[in-house]
């Protein structure tokens, strides 16, 4: 039993330290499930546009983009997914401009920043606390106390007496006193949420410290690391001689995929890379990726998610499988509802936290009047 107090009591101060993170990680998280659904709702002009014959040139995109924003660099562009979606174009600037433009006439159809709008904010909030780095880490730290409370909750959970009364902790008992309901919700609702929990803490962790994470998984598969991202040779090179719609030509010979993203050089050593999407790819970005030097437009590095060690194959599952994308539409849902579950876990955990309090207090109360009692009618 003392083993017990001690997970108890580990377990409950988990809580009271991670709760709120958990809590507000949870919820928005659930708000930017269906994130695109949602922005296409709301932005239909920015997000979608007639579908016509042709697209114009990317390039020729890319050239009303700098002379619109001159001042600013192009970090990457996000490619159409649908005959109806959108360029998306990521400027490099100091408050994450994203413009959208018409594939098929090449007009800027407007822009704004992420933080700008509620659901990119939304997201902001969920990825970094709206505070950078410091915010991904302390949203890391906040998951891996999420699995350590559920690792104690479970054992909590598990009835001392044994596995003969195992079906008590799935039941709520929605007739019994509130104090008892109060229990019967946080122990039901934490069982049936735990496995759900758990993916979700883990895969959020491998976001956050990512690096990490995917040595481990390499070490426990013994798989090689990914190669280092290549860099240009700068010896004198004015400059590539490649359009980029030459450059996605390659890209579609070298890997016949659609490409998802281009990401541009931000440094004079960096290359140009052109991420794509292989049919068998669970991310819905892709994990395959073309390296080209930015100056003479060699293939510097080739990364076919498909041909990856397993270490990296399975490194690129916990993304899908954070947002909850694997399963379709049922696993949305389920990450949705998944999200709700550490609010009423704090909440009914910190109701009984409260009530436990409060009953010591009247306890401690009463037996300080009775001693102070007895003492004076010892006098």
């Amino acid at each position: 039993m003392k083993t017990r107090r001690v997970v108890f009591n580990f377990h409950l101060y988990l809580g009271l330290a991670a709760g709120l993170f958990l809590v507000m990680s949870g919820l928005t998280g659930s708000m930017i499930v269906f994130r695109d659904e949602i922005e296409a709702l709301i932005y239909p002009e920015l997000m979608e546009v007639a579908v016509r014959d042709e697209r114009v040139p990317v390039q020729m995109v890319l050239n009303a983009v700098k002379q619109a924003y001159p001042r600013d660099k192009l970090l990457s562009v996000r490619m159409p997914r649908t005959p109806q979606q959108t360029y998306l174009l990521k400027m490099n600037d100091a408050h994450g401009l994203f413009v959208y433009a018409d594939p098929y006439s090449g007009e800027l159809l407007g822009a704004h920043r992420q933080e700008d709008t509620l659901i990119g904010w939304i997201a902001l909030l969920h990825t970094e606390l709206l505070i950078g780095e410091r915010g991904k880490n302390i949203l890391g730290v906040s998951a891996l106390l999420l699995i350590c409370m559920s690792i104690t909750g479970f054992v909590l959970w598990w009835p001392p007496n044994g596995i003969k009364n195992i079906s008590r902790g799935f039941k709520i008992s929605w007739a019994a006193p509130w104090k008892k309901l109060i229990f019967d919700m946080h122990r039901a609702l934490g069982i049936y949420a735990l496995l759900f929990l758990v993916i979700i803490a883990f895969t959020g962790v491998s976001l956050v410290f990512n690096k990490t994470v995917a040595e481990f998984t390499n070490f426990v598969t013994a798989s090689p690391p990914r190669p280092a991202p290549p860099l240009s040779d700068t010896s004198g090179v004015a400059g590539a001689t490649l359009s980029l719609d030459e450059f996605l030509n390659r890209a579609d010979h070298i890997l016949p995929a659609p490409t998802t993203w281009i990401n541009f050089p931000q440094t004079p050593q960096a290359p140009l890379v052109v991420r794509k999407k292989m049919p068998e790819e669970s991310h819905p970005n892709g994990r395959s990726f073309i390296y080209f030097d930015q100056y003479t437009s060699e293939v510097l590095l080739i990364e076919n998610a498909s041909q990856a060690p397993s270490g990296t194959r399975i490194f690129n599952t916990f993304y899908p499988i954070h947002i909850g994308i694997i399963g379709g539409l049922p696993t949305r849902i389920l990450q949705v509802v998944a999200g709700v579950s550490p609010l009423v876990l704090f909440a009914t955990g910190y109701i009984m936290w409260r009530n436990r309090r409060k009953t010591k207090s009247i306890k401690n109360t009463s037996i300080k009047w009775a001693r102070n009692s007895a003492s004076r009618h010892d006098k």
